[in-house]
This record gives structure tokens, C-alpha cells and sequence, in this order.
């Protein structure tokens, strides 16, 4: 959506339409900082990155890992304002993606030209290229299970799928950071992180261990996380075909298209669990679809996946998540406000606290004012009651989501291959380097 087709929308409809606001522009609204929504869809249309792209990407599945994961991140962060530099022709090797061009993928997920301000972007840099004096420190590179960000270490030419999904996803965090102009340290910094040993230490596993999911998984909730597991999941080759339970109930939304990659607006209405049906099946998964809720009638078959991964923000789900008959669950919680949408939040159980225990109470929301942006909609003649349902909407961004998939898909994997299980994992990304771990 233009600004100007953006700004006409807002002002022909006097319903507002919750399902359609863009989940990433919505923090300029949410925080006051901008006092109109012309005024938020004006500044947000200045954010956008510069992806520079080396010659050694089409030879590699990991910097090509790495820069498909930035470019679906960015271009749905930023209304597709992503300016890329480099053979974008170049016919990928990922599986899942392979004899498709990124130039084919970049307009699938909507990058569109960019405007006269883009110089001003942050710059990411992808493989071997020669870096502007003065440019940012964001050089994203993945080497086994490790992955971080610095111009000096070098990417290896193949490498853990959750490692170059969690260098995009951090990338383009801190690219973020830096048009927020909200952390000295963004794009000075240098990060290095193993999703093995959940430190700062490069550890990698031991030779030979098992990155197949042969007994399968069940995925509860396919929207911002559910979608960001199996965009991950995706480019993991299997030996043979592993099945996947896919359950969820809502529809596509336009909103949905702004934090879940494997969603474009053709999807829009369609129901999440065939888009990601459509989407994993073509990388040589077998899917079940359950389009009802996750509730406490919910039991899991014998003959059904016993791992679980969720992707739900709503508290009477994740507290039966132990009662459903599976082994193993993996949660995953994101902020949704304006102030913490950048954290995020793992869970194992079985664990040293009960998932009944730890959401025994649904969330209640307290009541406050509404912001200035919101305020003036009302004024100009908008519905009260469907302003108040936007304002409550969370602020989100695929970036976060898939981050958050690479640390669940990689304890994921420890766990399978017989490693002690994380209680509890937790982390903002405006401090990436302070993971805590319980």
C-alpha cells in the first residue's frame, strides 16, 4: 500500500478495519509519536534497508539462507522498502527454493523501488563486498550452528538453517534499531552467538548429530510464529518425508501478510493452515490440517507427532498445552506492545514450572487512554468501538518472530539428539547479547 493509498483508505472508511493496519507501523501510534495516522503512515514510509548483495551468494545456501531471510523480514517490516544491490538474478540452491531466482522471490514478497531518501537506509552486507567508509557493522554470517554479526568473520559456504535464519532476523533488527536511532551500539557492534550451547562461545555439536524430524511435529497457531517455525523448518532437507500436523483457525488478514512470511496478499481470506500447507508440502513434508481450537478436549492421537511446537498468544491454550498427551512442548511468547514487541520468550515442558501453573489466569487488558492518533480518529467520525479494537491490536515484526523460530527449532534439535532442555530462554532484541537462560 502508497502512502497516498494508505492515507486515502483512512479517510474514506468511518468502520475502522483492525485486520488491515500495518502490525510494525502501528508503534508510532501506539507510543504518541505520531498524533495522526497520515502522520504514522508519512514517517513509517521513510524506513527501508539497503541489502548489498557479494558475488559468492550463488554459491552458497547459507548466505542465501541468510539473505532470503532478510529480504521476506524487511520487506514486511517495511511496506517492501528494501533497495537491493548485487545479481539479485541469481538462481537459488536453498532447498525449497531451488531454480528460482531471488529477483522472482523479492517480488513474490513485495519489495517494491525505492524512494529518494533510501541513502539514508541502513546498509546490510551479504557475502563478500566491498564496504562504504563509515557503513554500518551489518554483515550477518552463519558457520555451523553459530551465526552472528560482524564484517570480519566469514560465512561458511553451507550451514545450519536456524543459525542463517537467526543472522538474517538479527540483521535486520539491528537495522531497525538504527532507523529507531533507539541503541548507540546498533551497527557498531559485533555479535557471535551458538544456538548449540545457547552462549557466546561457538560451540557446535557433535559430529554426526541428527538434524531430522523423523517422528514428526505438531505446530499449534500458523500466524507471525507458526508461519516463522516452518519458514525455518522449510529449508531443513529431510531424509525421508516428515509429517506435520498444522492447527490453527483464523483466515489470512492483510495484517497477517505484514508479520507472517509465508503469507502474500493473494492468500488474504484463506484459511493460514492451507497457505502453510501449500508451503511445506512443496519442500517434501506431509501435512494434516486441524482447523479447530486448541482446547482442553484436544488429544493427541497414537499415531500423531508427540512434539509440539507453539505459536499462540492466547493464555487457555498454552495452559493445556501439557494435558493434550504430547512429550515434548515448545512455546514461544513475543511483546506485543509499542515498547516490547522486540521481546521474546521460549518454554520447554515438561519444566520446572506446569504451563497450568504459569497462565493460570487469561490475560486481562487494563483500560487506558487512548492514544492521540486513535483520539483523532474518533473525532473525525470513525466507529469508537472499532478505533478501541485497533488500539488493543499488537505492535509486531517478522523479524522478532523469526529469531524467535531459530532458538525454538534449534532446542528443538538439542533435545532430539539427547541434550538437556532449556526451562526457559529470554531475550530483547534491542540487547541481543544479553540472553538469559534458565
Amino acid at each position: 500500500m502508497t502512502h497516498s493509498d494508505a492515507s486515502s483508505w483512512f479517510k474514506e472508511k468511518t468502520v475502522v478495519q483492525t485486520d488491515s493496519f500495518h502490525r510494525l507501523m502501528k508503534l508510532l501510534t501506539d507510543s504518541g509519536e505520531a498524533s495522526t495516522i497520515d502522520e504514522a503512515i508519512s514517517k513509517f514510509s521513510r524506513y527501508g534497508v539497503r541489502v548489498v548483495l557479494g558475488d559468492d551468494l550463488a554459491q552458497s545456501p547459507a548466505l542465501q539462507m541468510i539473505a532470503l531471510t532478510v529480504i521476506n523480514t524487511a520487506a514486511r517490516s517495511f511496506q517492501g522498502n528494501v533497495e537491493i544491490h548485487g545479481d539479485s538474478d541469481i538462481e537459488l540452491i536453498v532447498h525449497g527454493f531451488e531454480g528460482l531466482k531471488l529477483s522472482d522471490f523479492s517480488a513474490w514478497v513485495g519489495t517494491s523501488p525505492p524512494p529518494h531518501q533510501s541513502e539514508h537506509w541502513p546498509l546490510i552486507f551479504i557475502g563478500k563486498v566491498g564496504r562504504q567508509k563509515g557503513s554500518s557493522n551489518l554483515a550477518p554470517w552463519a558457520d555451523g550452528w553459530s551465526f552472528g554479526i560482524g564484517a570480519e568473520t566469514p560465512c561458511a559456504v553451507d550451514a545450519f538453517a536456524p543459525a542463517c535464519v537467526a543472522a538474517g532476523a538479527l540483521a535486520v533488527s539491528e537495522a531497525f534499531s538504527i532507523l529507531r536511532k533507539d541503541s548507540p551500539y546498533a551497527g557498531r557492534r559485533k555479535l557471535s552467538f551458538s544456538l548449540w550451547s545457547m552462549k557466546a562461545d561457538g560451540a557446535q555439536p557433535p559430529a554426526g548429530t541428527a538434524t531430522d524430524l523423523e517422528d514428526g511435529l505438531w505446530l499449534v497457531g500458523l500466524g507471525h510464529l507458526g508461519q516463522a517455525y516452518c519458514w525455518t523448518l522449510g529449508m531443513m532437507r529431510q531424509r525421508t518425508p516428515v509429517t506435520l500436523v498444522l492447527q490453527d483457525v483464523d483466515t489470512v488478514t492483510e495484517s497477517t501478510v505484514s508479520t507472517s512470511v509465508l503469507s502474500a496478499a493473494s492468500d488474504v481470506k484463506r484459511m493460514k493452515t492451507r497457505t502453510v500447507a501449500d508451503w511445506m508440502e512443496r519442500r517434501g513434508f506431509t501435512t494434516r490440517i486441524v482447523e479447530r481450537r486448541f482446547d482442553s478436549g484436544t488429544r493427541v492421537p497414537a499415531s500423531e507427532p508427540r512434539w509440539a511446537l507453539f505459536g499462540v498468544d492466547n493464555p487457555s491454550a498454552r495452559r493445556m498445552c501439557e494435558g493434550a498427551g504430547f512429550t515434548t512442548v515448545l512455546d514461544a511468547g513475543l511483546g506485543s506492545g509499542y515498547d516490547d514487541f522486540r521481546a521474546l520468550r521460549v518454554r520447554g515442558f515438561p519444566g520446572s514450572s506446569s504451563a497450568a501453573a504459569i497462565w493460570a489466569a487469561d490475560v486481562t487488558h487494563q483500560k487506558v487512554p487512548l492514544a492521540p492518533a486513535y483520539e483523532a480518529m474518533v473525532a473525525s467520525g470513525a466507529d469508537p468501538c472499532g478505533v478501541t479494537t485497533l488500539a488493543t491490536r499488537s505492535v509486531g515484526a517478522p523479524f522478532v518472530g523469526c529469531y524467535a523460530a531459530a532458538l525454538v527449532v534449534a532446542e528443538l534439535i538439542r533435545r532430539r539428539a539427547g541434550e538437556h532442555g532449556h526451562n526457559v530462554l529470554d531475550l530483547n532484541l534491542r540487547t541481543p547479547d544479553r540472553l538469559e537462560v534458565a
